[in-house]
Order: structure tokens, then C-alpha cells, then sequence
């Protein structure tokens, strides 16, 4: 029986897990914000199931108790805790799930349809664990890729298509699986997703084609999946790779070589699928050590196998394990052993094809019943009609008279009814219409907020070139021009006074470089949007109003250029809102990246302000910082509490 990875995880584990683990332990003893706290507990969570699983569960609790304020982040609390109880116990994980996806239906943003597709394809999963494979493709298809599509995440889809191409491959249906793995992976490389999820899938491929018989695909793919890996030698997904080089090397009879490989695998084995891996992976070795005549190491394993309650409770695993007992007593000379897991084979077999069989019959008698109920209900209506038409004829010349001194008062009932309706459709039509007309307005807003951005950008760049490179040149030239003086030809006073007008050019030159500064910020062109904002920090830190800023996993590389230049204008107007406006005498600003999504947070203990009057909702520094937010499709929250301060939280999508 193979197994799917579950999907669920916000921001699934790279393949350098302890270099990303020890990112996550920084955001928790820097960040101040709990949202952020919350959410670098959940992501640990990820990390320490399949390590540790009371650490895990401490890791969730932390981050339930971190966003009780924030129904959102709770909500997703209960998919993380089906995460944790995902291998442990299919009940309490497929309870805890359904309770996630019921509080997050509520929410209709792209964040939340992909959380919800992968909680329906771990649910699916579970099915799968129980031997239900069609139950699997049914909630994929109907409920997994549907919330995928809707979030429009070409990666998290072909990730589904992989289980679909999973489960097929488990039905034996090859052919349907080769199908869905190419679609997968023509999906993954074209779009910018993690490795590992492209490696995943070139794994089940590799394992499809071997049984296609295509060997020169399998190679192939086994081929890009060693050149994937090779930079993480202890990676957990070594596993995969050799499970399907091990059946490989089994196809072309280099059974000591394939057993070599399997052995690898289950060494490597880890994660929440581990389990399941290695009762997978110790499958095939015993097929390799059969065909290899090592019937001792084969039963050996075997015995084990047979020990495990739960690889007994599948049916399918039962089989294989009675077969190769059957095999290896045989092997060995113990003809009696041998027969007796034989005939618990067939029994077995006998038994599973008689239930799908008299499930089968069920269904016809279900299907002939419900064949003569219709019948019985089809002839009892045809007697009802006749006796009514009899009726009907009884009362015909009464009905007669009855009409033709109602017809009239009918006639006009229709007209009435006709031209209620059609005003009523007629105010239908004018809503529809006001409603279009104001989503045009507001499309039209939108797209003239955006080239007004840009054209302030692309201003701020000209003025900030003329003055740095124009203006700034030509001060500069003055002043040695006027520091080549001889001294020796000017008095004392004149060389006083030639001093002071040095000094003032100096100044000058000072106050001409900070201004093409903030007008388009060098730093940013030259070294990137995390030291631009740590210079804007620094240059507007005094005294009085301290600035602390914090980092977290910024991937400038990731970022266009235009989108940094607004990240930079939306700091920089916070910032100078917390100290002109504010008064704040401690600010904090943290900036962290998760993928495609940026978060900015600034906390002061400023003199704040009273989120429900409009007019200071909507001074000309929030309506920039709106505009730019909006250009980005990101949100924004506002926390403020007069005399006490302000925090304001903003989510950025940055993906090129």
C-alpha cells in the first residue's frame, strides 16, 4: 500500500530544515508582535511531530494561547493540531480538521482556499490509510482541487495531482497515474515552487514508470532527482529515491544492490509518512532477498512484519505477508509452514473477492428493486390519471360556465402580475447596472492610483538624478574651486570669511544628498530593500525617538525592483508618521518574508489616535499608505489606543 505525504503545511520545510528552524527560534526571542510569534510556533510545530511530538504539541499550544485575539491565525490552530495527531490517530486528526475548515469557510482570501485544499487532502489521506482509494480521488477532485483553483496556486494543485496519480498508481492503474504525474510535474516546473515538492513527484513518476515498464523515463527521472539532492546529503527525501532506484536495480536482477538501496531508504526515512515508508520500502526488500534465495533474513523480516498490528489491519499488507511466508518456508524446505501460509493467503484473497463480489450483487438487487419500485409507482399513477380524467369529463359543462365567468378576471390578473414582474425585473436591471458602473469607478480609481504611483516614482527619480548628479556637481565644483584659493593672497578677515562660505557650501552639499536621498534611496539600488531600511532607520533614529529594526528572512532576490521601491515608501511614511505626529519616544519595525508574502509591523508608544474618526483615519499619510497597499493587494490593520500608542500590522504579496 503506498502512501501520500500530507500537504498541510503553511510554509512547508525547505530542504535545509536547521538552517530554517534556527531562523524561526530567532523570530521568537526578537519579534514583539504576537501574530508573528504565533505563527513561528505553528511553523516549529512542522518540524519537531516527526522528532518529538510532546515538544510538538507544546509548540501548538503556544501558538493557540499567541492568537486567541486574531480569529484567523486560531482558526488555522485546529488544521495544525490535525497536522500533529495526522499519524498517531485518524480520528482526533480528521476532527480536529473539519473544525478548521468550518471556521475558515468564512473566509474567502487565497491564504485561506489554501489552507482549506490542504486540509480536505489530508482528510483524503486518512481515507487512503484505510484502504479507500476511490474515497480519496472523490475528496481531491471534489473538494481538495476545487479550493486550489480558486486560490490560484499552480503548485498546490499539481501537488494534488500527484495524490490522484498516487492513489492510481495504488489501483494498479498505470497508465491514469502516468497521466497525472506528467501534468504535475509539467505544472511544478514551470512554476516557481520549493524543490522538494518537485522531487516528491519525480519519485512517484520514477515508481510509475518502473511498472510501465519504461526504464529509460525511470532512469531518467531517478537521474534528476540524485542531481536535486545532491546539495542535501542527509535530506529525508533520500528515502524516496531509493525506494525507486532499489526497484530499479530489482528489475534488472541486481537484487544484493536493490536491497542495499532499500536498506539505505529506510535509514533515511522521517517525517510524518515514516511509518508508512519503511513498512513500504521493507516490502520490496524481502521481494529482493526472495529473488536473491535469502529465505532466513526474508522470513526474519517478515516475522516482524507479521507482528505489527498495524500492518495486519490492512488487508493488502496481510496478503503480501502471508504470500512471503508461504514463499520463504517453501525456500527453506518447510513444506507444512509453507502451505499453511498458503491456504491463510488464499483464504484471505477468497474472502476479499467474495465481499467486493457481494457488494457488487448488493448493488444489482439495490438497482432491481428500485427498478420495480418505479414500475409499481409509474402503473398507480397511470390508474390515478384515469379516474381523474373520468372525473374531469363528469365536470366538464360546470367548469364551462365556471370559465367563461372567470376568464376575464384571469386576463387581468396576468396583465397585473406581467407588469409587476417586468418592473420589477426592469429595477433589477438598473441595480445590476449602478453595480457595474461602480466597480468600473472603482477599477478606474484603482488604475489611476497605480500610474499615479509610478509616475511619482519615476519623478522622484529624475528630480533625485538632477540634483544628486546636476546641482550637487556643480556645488561641489564650486567649492574647490574656492579651496584652490591661494590663502596666502587673502587677509586674515577675507580668509575667515572664505572658511564660513566653504562651510555653507559643505552644508549645502549635506542638505542636497539627503534630499536626493529621500527622494529615491541609493541604498536601495545598490544594495538591496533589508540595508536601504536600516539606513532609513539609522538616518531617522535620534535621542528622544529611538528606532529599533528587525529582519526576518527577507529574499530580496524574489522582490522586483518597483515593488521594494513602494515596501521602502510605505516605511518610510510609517515612520515619519510615528515621529512627526506621534511623538513617540520608542518605535519598533519589524520586517519579515514568508515566500510571496511580506510583513511589515511598527509599534509605538506614542500619543495614538481614535480609529473610528474618520478624519484621522484618513490623513494624507494612512491614504498613501492605503494606495500603496492596495497597489500591492496586501491589508492592512490598525491597532491605536490614545496616549498609549499604535500598532499596525501589513501583508504584502511581493511575488514578481
Amino acid at each position: 500500500m503506498l502512501a501520500c505525504l500530507p500537504l498541510f503545511c503553511e510554509a512547508q520545510l525547505p530542504l535545509n530544515q536547521q538552517q530554517y528552524v534556527d531562523s524561526l527560534n530567532g523570530v521568537l526571542q526578537h519579534a514583539d508582535s504576537d501574530s508573528i510569534r504565533a505563527r513561528a510556533n505553528f511553523f516549529l510545530l512542522y518540524f519537531w511531530v516527526p522528532r518529538d511530538s510532546l515538544k510538538a504539541r507544546q509548540y501548538l499550544e503556544e501558538g493557540r494561547r499567541l492568537s486567541k485575539k486574531y480569529p484567523y491565525l486560531y482558526a488555522l490552530s485546529y488544521a495544525h493540531e490535525g497536522y500533529l495527531y495526522y499519524v498517531t490517530d485518524f480520528s482526533k486528526s480528521e476532527a480536529a480538521y473539519k473544525i478548521a475548515d468550518s471556521l475558515l469557510s468564512k473566509y474567502n482570501t487565497k491564504e485561506t482556499y489554501i489552507a482549506r485544499s490542504n486540509i480536505w487532502s489530508n482528510c483524503a489521506v486518512i481515507q487512503q490509510r484505510n484502504d479507500n482509494d476511490r474515497g480519496y480521488i472523490d475528496i481531491v477532485v471534489n473538494k481538495a482541487i476545487p479550493l486550489a483553483l480558486k486560490a490560484n496556486d499552480t503548485a498546490l494543485v499539481a501537488s494534488q495531482y500527484v495524490g490522484i496519480g498516487v492513489a492510481f498508481l495504488n489501483m494498479k492503474q498505470y497508465e491514469k497515474a502516468e497521466m497525472y504525474l506528467g501534468d504535475a510535474l509539467r505544472i511544478l516546473k514551470a512554476s516557481n515552487t520549493q524543490t522538494s515538492r518537485i522531487i516528491s513527484a519525480y519519485n512517484r513518476a520514477a515508481e510509475n514508470y518502473i511498472y510501465l515498464e519504461k526504464f529509460t523515463e525511470a532512469r531518467a527521472a531517478l537521474d534528476t532527482i540524485k542531481q536535486l539532492l545532491a546539495p542535501y546529503p542527509s535530506s529525508e527525501l533520500y528515502a524516496g529515491y531509493y525506494l525507486a532506484e532499489g526497484m530499479y536495480l530489482h528489475h534488472f536482477k541486481k537484487y544484493a544492490q536493490a536491497v542495499s538501496c532499500f536498506d539505505k531508504g529506510i535509514a533515511l526515512a522521517n517525517g510524518p509518512n515514516k511509518t508508512f515508508l519503511i513498512q513500504e520500502l521493507n516490502f520490496l526488500k524481502i521481494k529482493s532477498l526472495l529473488a536473491e534465495h535469502k529465505y532466513v533474513q526474508a522470513r526474519a523480516i517478515l516475522q516482524t512484519l507479521a507482528a505489527d498490528e498495524d500492518v495486519m489491519g490492512i488487508e493488502n499488507s496481510k496478503l503480501e505477508v502471508y504470500d512471503g511466508l508461504a514463499e520463504s518456508y517453501a525456500g527453506l524446505g518447510d513444506y507444512n509452514q509453507a502451505y499453511e501460509y498458503q491456504k491463510k493467503y488464499s483464504t484471505l484473497s477468497d474472502s476479499l473477492h467474495e465481499s467486493s463480489l457481494l457488494k457488487d450483487v448488493n448493488a444489482m438487487e439495490l438497482k432491481y428493486q428500485r427498478a420495480e419500485k418505479e414500475r409499481e409507482i409509474l402503473a398507480l399513477q397511470a390508474k390515478n390519471e384515469q379516474a381523474e380524467y373520468a372525473a374531469k369529463n363528469s365536470r366538464l359543462i360546470i367548469l364551462l360556465f365556471a370559465l367563461v365567468s372567470i376568464s376575464l378576471l384571469i386576463i387581468l390578473i396576468f396583465i397585473f402580475l406581467y407588469y409587476k414582474s417586468n418592473k420589477r425585473l426592469l429595477k433589477q436591471k438598473e441595480q445590476n447596472h449602478q453595480q457595474e458602473l461602480k466597480e468600473l469607478e472603482q477599477q478606474q480609481q484603482l488604475k489611476f492610483g497605480q500610474a499615479v504611483l509610478m509616475g511619482e516614482e519615476q519623478e522622484r527619480r529624475r528630480l533625485a538624478r538632477d540634483l544628486h548628479d546636476g546641482l550637487g556637481g556643480m556645488l561641489a565644483g564650486i567649492k574647490i574651486n574656492l579651496s584652490s584659493q591661494n590663502s596666502y593672497t587673502l587677509s586674515q578677515a577675507q580668509g575667515n570669511d572664505m572658511e564660513k562660505i566653504i562651510g555653507q557650501l559643505d552644508n549645502s552639499v549635506t542638505e542636497l544628498r539627503r534630499i536626493a536621498h529621500n527622494m529615491m534611496p541609493i541604498n536601495l539600488i545598490r544594495f538591496g530593500l533589508q540595508t536601504a531600511l536600516k539606513d532609513l532607520c539609522e538616518s531617522l533614529t535620534t535621542q528622544k525617538a529611538p528606532i529599533e529594526f528587525q529582519a526576518y528572512n527577507i529574499e530580496e532576490h524574489v522582490i522586483p525592483e518597483q515593488t521594494q521601491i513602494n515596501i521602502y515608501r510605505i516605511v518610510q511614511e510609517l515612520l515619519s508618521n510615528a515621529i512627526r505626529h506621534a511623538n513617540a519616544t520608542n518605535i519598533i519595525l519589524q520586517c519579515s518574508q514568508n515566500e510571496n508574502i511580506f510583513y511589515i509591523t511598527l509599534e509605538d508608544n506614542g500619543r495614538g489616535f481614535d480609529t473610528f474618526k474618520q478624519d484621522d483615519m484618513n490623513g494624507i499619510g494612512l491614504s498613501n499608505i492605503k494606495n500603496r497597499v492596495g497597489f500591492l493587494r496586501g491589508k492592512m490593520e490598525i491597532e491605536s489606543i490614545v496616549n498609549e500608542g499604535t500598532t499596525i500590522n501589513i501583508e504584502l504579496h511581493v511575488g514578481a
